[in-house]
């Protein structure tokens, strides 16, 4: 389907579980030719499998295009299947009253479905949501998002399907248990809780989950103000951060992990990684790019953008570096206010030097990222319509539109974006690791070797890169939760003796040979985001790397990613290399 573009209906639309009856086996999978990355990509979500194999189906391929939005039934539970299209006309402008119609109508069923919401209709980062659904009501802080790539986009745009609502019959699964305890010469329960402690209750930092131990490792490479630490003292960045654990994650350990507001995704996981409070789920990336990202240090401030950009339905992740970008542009004066539809934002680290500073601006800038949500969500203006592709599109058509502002930089040259081709673009996972900028075949996840704070060698930084790729398809091939990797991979080859007999090594090999081959079809990697380069380079000189520090000031960058991705190319056996 590489030769049909995004929103064609034959960009084929896939979804299935995985085969392992296992903890932490049950994510759905949905795999497209992605309208922001523009080629092959994939995501997850959490729990919906356990519900998925009640339908005595494996997988399900969306072809062809419904004539008026639809909502697709799939019901397992006669002994054949029943698929049934349900025509669903009213406008929706916030997922979660759509969730309520949804229940509404399937209460009585023990199901689940996954839902898009407005940022579908209109943008190509649409994610797609689903909750976990208990006697006909939401189950608080359950919520999961398979959000990375714009599937919901795919599905709304290419496909005119809103969602799918899927029950069946109970049936029994396999144990593997004793294969687990076997290996480790312990119960399974506790096996899977000690490998798990981050996402469960870290008894050193005394929190949870990636938000409450993530800004503890971060420290002053925390992303803020759309990526700028490099030009930001290290002192005042350290300051900073010590009122973002005030702020932040200070309010969510009272709030989330004293009070103990914790649940799974839906299946029955001892990890109950997901922390919630004042009914909102919080994790740590989509806090961070709708939060210090765009210049906002307090958590009852950043509510506001996850709540709003949630219920429209955006990857969080990229509404949260398009917002940065947009923040900059007006920062800088590239962009007036008026143009974009918003107050000017405050966004220099000057103006955030004490608490009632902080407190203030950190409001007024979440009150402009709600506004800029709805105003790219509803297209209620030229900027709008403007933003909908992405940073990297919208860029371009910034430059044609205002030439007369462009001096030393470009509009999109501001944007932190992985390039794929001629217009393909994904934000990096948020970290200020070197791994997340490289243009490897699947950037957004975490395919990529992605510890802040380290500068390697290229070749080091491949074989890293190469290594967790391969570990993080294969689990997500699987269907595995990458929260339960470390006590998984050990075990995974006999886990997976037990249901099939794939060679795990191999398939995962022809997959990226696959992807490799059909994204070629497409275009090839890029490196274009300035503001990546230099994030690149100034790690070199932050991260103590002396060698590449004086090689970057020499002018041989390109070296440095050709040889990443000679070395990456070599052990995935694929050619993937920078145009020419």
């Amino acid at each position: 389907t590489w030769k049909y573009d995004a929103f064609d209906e034959k960009n084929l639309f896939c979804f299935g579980k995985g085969i392992l009856p296992i903890i932490g086996g049950h994510r759905l999978i949905f795999s497209f030719r992605s309208p922001l990355w523009d080629g092959f990509h994939f995501s997850a979500m959490g729990g919906a499998g356990y519900t998925f194999k009640d339908t005595g189906i494996q997988n399900v391929a969306i072809t062809g295009k419904c004539e008026v939005p639809t909502v697709i039934v799939l019901n397992g539970e006669e002994d054949k299947l029943k698929i049934e299209f349900m025509p669903f006309t009213e406008e929706i402008t916030d997922i979660y009253e759509f969730n309520d119609k949804i229940i509404d109508l399937f209460k009585e069923k023990n199901y689940r479905a996954f839902l898009v919401g407005p940022a579908s209709k209109t943008t190509n980062m649409g994610g797609i949501y689903s909750q976990t659904i208990r006697n006909g009501k939401i189950v608080e802080g359950s919520e999961d998002w398979a959000a990375r790539g714009g599937g919901g986009s795919v599905l709304y745009q290419a496909h005119n399907v809103l969602g799918v609502v899927f029950f069946g019959k109970k049936t029994p699964e396999k144990n593997l248990k004793e294969i687990v305890e076997e290996h480790y010469n312990k119960p399974y329960t506790k096996v899977v809780l000690e490998h798990t402690e981050k996402y469960r209750y870290s008894e050193e930092k005394k929190t949870g989950g990636t938000f409450g131990n993530n800004y503890h490792v971060t420290m002053e490479l925390t992303p803020v103000f759309n990526w700028r630490m490099p030009f930001i003292d290290k002192n005042k960045r350290m300051k900073l951060h010590k009122k973002i654990i005030e702020y932040f994650v200070n309010r969510f350990d009272e709030e989330a992990i004293e009070t103990k507001n914790w649940t799974n995704c839906g299946e029955p996981c001892p990890v109950v990684c997901k922390k919630y409070r004042k009914g909102l789920h919080v994790d740590y990336e989509p806090y961070e790019a709708n939060g210090p990202c765009i210049g906002v240090f307090d958590i009852y401030a950043a509510d506001k953008v996850v709540h709003t950009i949630d219920k429209l339905g955006f990857d969080a992740i990229e509404f949260g570096n398009l917002c940065s970008w947009t923040f900059e542009l007006l920062d800088n004066g590239m962009l007036k206010p008026e143009e974009v539809g918003i107050e000017k934002p405050v966004f220099d680290i000057s103006n955030f030097e004490n608490d009632e500073d902080i407190l203030k601006n950190s409001m007024h800038n979440a009150e402009q990222a709600v506004k800029l949500a709805e105003i790219i969500a509803f297209q209620t203006n030229e900027f709008g319509k403007i933003c909908k592709s992405g940073t990297r599109r919208a860029g371009k058509i910034l430059n044609e539109k205002y030439p007369d502002r462009i001096k030393d930089k470009k509009f999109e040259d501001f944007g932190v974006y992985d390039s794929f081709g001629e217009r393909g673009q994904i934000s990096p996972t948020m970290y200020w690791a070197i791994g997340n900028f490289m243009p490897y075949l699947i950037q957004g996840k975490y395919l990529t070797h992605y510890q802040c704070g380290v500068f390697l060698e290229p070749e080091e930084l491949a074989e890293l890169s190469v290594k967790n790729s391969i570990e993080e398809i294969t689990l997500e091939n699987l269907g595995i939760c990458r929260f339960h990797r470390k006590w998984v991979t050990p075990i995974i080859e006999k886990l997976v003796k037990e249901m099939s007999d794939v060679n795990l090594n191999e398939e995962s090999m022809e997959l990226f040979k696959k992807i490799a081959k059909y994204d070629s079809n497409i275009g090839c990697p890029e490196m274009e985001s300035e503001r990546v380069k230099e994030l690149i380079i100034a790690g070199a000189f932050e991260f103590e790397n002396e060698k590449w520090s004086k090689e970057f000031e020499n002018g041989n960058f390109d070296e440095y990613i050709k040889r990443v991705l000679e070395k990456y190319s070599e052990l995935l056996e694929i050619d993937w290399k920078l145009k020419e």
